[in-house]
């Protein structure tokens, strides 16, 4: 079941990005631009949603926390990266080489994040993100 949550969570991420990806090259920004912005709010989103919905983490969020968060889904998007450009070599077409690096990603991600970033074991010393208070 949280597996489900978490790909709902992804979808929503997927929205917040493409929303304002798609917004701000509206508004006259460069493709390009308008990706970095779009990302992080997509990441923010995501590391909210996850720690509440998909993995219910009672405990207050901090910046550690994030920072994990942030550090587990470069990675994550650098691994999709990789399995996608290996069956590109191997000739598969890119919406299969797509769709099966997402969906590799989409399990790696999430037990990374069970595991490294919202796991009792991975809490860090109970900073939140306004410092505590």
């Amino acid at each position: 079941m949280a597996f489900l949550r978490f790909v709902l969570v992804g979808g929503l991420g997927f929205i917040v990005d493409a929303g304002i990806t798609l917004a701000l090259i509206g508004g006259g920004w460069s493709p390009e631009t308008a990706r970095v912005p779009a990302i992080a709010s997509a990441m923010l989103t995501t590391w909210i949603a996850n720690r509440s919905f998909t993995f219910r983490v009672a405990h207050r969020g901090s910046l550690r926390e994030l920072q994990k968060y942030v550090a587990v889904a470069l990675a994550a998007a650098g691994f999709n990266y990789l399995v996608y450009r290996l069956l590109l070599n191997w000739n598969l077409a890119p919406l299969p080489a797509i769709v099966i690096a997402t969906a590799l990603q989409a399990v790696l991600s999430f037990l990374a994040y069970r595991h490294l970033v919202f796991s009792p074991a991975a809490r860090d010393d109970g900073q939140s993100a306004d410092g505590g208070h």
